[in-house]
């Protein structure tokens, strides 16, 4: 009779391996498939980020459709096809880059990019297989190729492999691309949280992409690219010693390959420079002979540390893609026009800074008035690595440091100083990393690191600056517009009656005007049928100027207007147009005359309108020009400004007198009194 088996021998019998694609079958949640809804959305946002990745790496602008329909094989069933203009995949990588989880190019690599753990296409077609059964269908062609390759994938979950159900050749109109077709169990509803939303904020931070929406009832929605530039690709850099680990520096140096010490730390970690690693060596007491690989316990400990407090080089941002101030303006600009916001403040980017040896920069926009509701929460749109993040907002990151902010002081609502704030206001905030610490792989929102925290509360006081400055100029411009307007309506009634009693002629009041208001006016009018845009420039200042006017537009009118007079200088790429006007008396206007193209359907508000050389406590209507433009009025210019402030030039209807410079005088006064 055999020997019982004893209790831990029959538990260790029931041991066996688990793949990871077994567990994600069972734990879908964690990947962003916990519901019907949101499993429609991953599904789309995952085959996007692929397709815009993959253009970027081949250096061509993306060109990607989206269509979702209902499918008749079962209830609540529905087809997402995804396609687009990449390089295409190779037909032997096909299977495990779509029927294999964690098999990935990106997770290793010290660089930017949209998906990095190698899981959420696969996750989709895994997703897909366990709710209908059914495989994906991809169809890829490289651009060498006469044909593209089209394979039916299923993951096996037992063994965390890919099973190729069928494979074909297909002609295929497009040169190189990839388009995957998957069925699944979803449900598709408009909203925040819907694939409208996700591909509007994708427009919004990949301003050089064209996407095309096509929803299950038919409707098509397309976000033309509001840039014509691929973005550089980021480079891939060796990881930083600022906030590595103890253990991290361990595995760099076990799998170095180098004989020494001190040719393995500046080969294997970026910025250790010949000074900086004398300094290492002799703060950490090793010489550089030793073998890498031997180095453990106290000397590892003492390495680490002195990597810690030497002074190294920064972190290089080649490994990082950041959008840059001018494109998130151009795309915040190409995508929320319809809500013609009063101002778009100056974006800000924070220079690069290091986390867990890993590279990462903060980017803040934020738009404010016009259409939006001023009586709701700010909108809060986040970021990561250009994807935007629809879930999990109150455990992210970047909604603890939006509210850790007292908004109270930049001139928003804000209950006790916490929380969301409360305004007509929209609030882009963007983190960009070789390493993002997602909560989850659903990578939805972002952990509350210290540094993150940290570069994040800085970025929004920069951006918030700029938004309680514009709510100051807007609440001096309209006190002046109004008392402007009560002046122009007053004025000239009592001058018609003091006349008719004195039995004199009305006087001209334009003087009178120019010395209370002393501001510079500039009005849009739109001409009949709004076929373009009129504007009047009225110079109500006590003495002569040559003003230099700039307007910024989107980047597609500025070539296309024929403005009279011709503009002095035209920059397509920034939107951008200026004219250097003829000198102004008091009380001297000029006009500008912009017309549209055919077809085009402007409005006033898709211009904004700078004045140089004037303060802006002195303009009504237009902006000072933003010193970050850093444009240089020409000499002639400058020239011909000095000497009409030197000269002065006589008003209409008054003597021969030269205009006096009260302000220069007082100045000139306290200079005196300082000698």
């Amino acid at each position: 009779m055999g020997r019982t088996a004893t209790l831990a021998e029959q538990l260790a019998s029931k041991q066996r391996e688990i793949s990871v694609a077994e567990f994600f079958e069972r734990n879908r949640q964690i990947l962003g498939f916990d519901n019907p809804q949101r499993a429609l959305l991953t599904a789309v946002k995952e085959s996007v980020d692929n397709a815009l990745d993959a253009c970027e790496e081949a250096g061509v602008l993306p060109d990607v459709s989206v269509e979702i329909s209902k499918d008749e094989s079962g209830p609540d069933r529905y087809r997402i096809v995804v396609s687009d203009n990449g390089p295409g995949i190779l037909k032997r990588e096909l299977p495990n880059v779509f029927g294999r989880l964690l098999y990935g190019s990106r997770f290793h690599a010290h660089r930017q990019s949209r998906g990095q753990q190698g899981i959420g296409i696969s996750a989709a077609v895994l997703y897909a297989g366990l709710t209908t059964a059914r495989p994906v269908k991809v169809t890829s062609r490289v651009e060498e190729e006469e044909a593209a390759h089209v394979l039916e994938i299923l993951v096996d979950t037992q063994r965390n492999l890919p099973k190729v159900v069928s494979e074909a050749l297909e002609l295929w109109d497009r040169p190189h691309g990839t388009r995957v077709d998957l069925v699944l169990k979803a449900k598709y509803v408009r909203g925040r949280q819907s694939p409208l939303e996700y591909l509007r904020g994708t427009a919004i931070v990949n301003p050089h992409a064209r996407l095309v929406l096509v929803e299950p009832d038919g409707t098509r929605i397309t976000f033309e690219r509001a840039s014509s530039e691929v973005p550089p690709v980021s480079k891939e850099v060796l990881p930083h010693p600022y906030g590595l680990e103890l253990g991290e520096l361990n595995a760099i140096l076990k799998q170095a390959k180098e004989k020494q010490l001190s040719e393995a730390l500046p080969r294997r970690l970026a910025g250790v420079t010949p000074r900086a690693l004398k300094e290492i060596l002799a703060k950490a007491g090793l010489t550089g002979k030793e073998d890498p690989g031997t180095v453990h316990g106290p000397e590892l400990e003492s390495l680490l540390s002195a990597l810690h407090s030497v002074t190294l080089l920064p972190p290089s941002a080649e490994s990082l893609s950041p959008i840059g101030s001018v494109l998130i303006k151009r795309g915040l600009r190409n995508v929320l026009g319809e809500l013609r916001p009063d101002f778009y403040a100056p974006p800000v980017s924070r220079p690069p800074k290091i986390r867990g040896g890993s590279p990462f920069l903060v980017e803040v926009g934020l738009v404010y008035g016009g259409s939006l509701p001023p009586d709701q929460p700010v909108q809060l749109l986040r970021f990561a690595n250009r994807v935007p993040l629809l879930f999990q907002q109150g455990a992210c990151a970047i909604t603890a440091a939006v509210e850790s902010v007292d908004w109270r002081r930049y001139g928003l609502d804000q209950r006790g100083g916490q929380g969301l704030p409360a305004g007509p206001c929209i609030l882009l905030v963007h983190i960009a990393s070789t390493r993002i610490p997602f909560t989850s792989e659903s990578k939805e929102a972002v952990a509350e690191d210290p540094e993150i925290l940290k570069e994040l509360q800085l970025a929004l006081q920069a951006v918030a600056r700029h938004l309680k400055s514009h709510i100051s100029r807007q609440i001096r411009r309209e006190y002046a517009s109004e008392k402007f307007t009560i002046i122009r309506r007053i004025l000239p009634q009592i001058a018609e009656k003091s006349s008719h009693l004195v039995g004199k002629p009305v006087p001209d009041l334009t003087p009178v005007i120019t010395e209370i208001m002393n501001v510079v006016t500039l009005e849009t009018a739109s001409p009949e049928k709004d076929t373009g845009l009129d504007v009047t420039i009225t110079n109500y200042t006590p003495r002569a100027r040559v003003l230099e006017v700039f307007a910024e537009m989107p980047s597609e009118l500025a070539g296309q207007l024929a403005p009279v007079p011709p503009p002095d200088g035209v920059d397509v790429g920034l939107g951008r147009m200026w004219w250097t006007l003829p000198k102004l008396s008091p009380n001297g206007k000029t006009e500008l005359r912009l017309r549209w193209p055919k077809g085009h359907d402007g409005d006033a508000s898709d211009f904004d309108w700078y004045i140089a050389g004037v303060d802006e406590s002195h303009l009504l209507g237009a902006d000072a020009l933003p010193g970050d433009w850093d444009v240089r009025l020409p000499r002639q210019v400058v020239e011909a400004a000095e000497a009409a402030e030197l000269v002065g030039v006589v008003a209409p209807g008054t003597t021969e007198e030269p205009e006096v410079d009260y302000d220069g005088a007082e100045k000139a006064a306290e200079l005196e009194e300082d000698d």
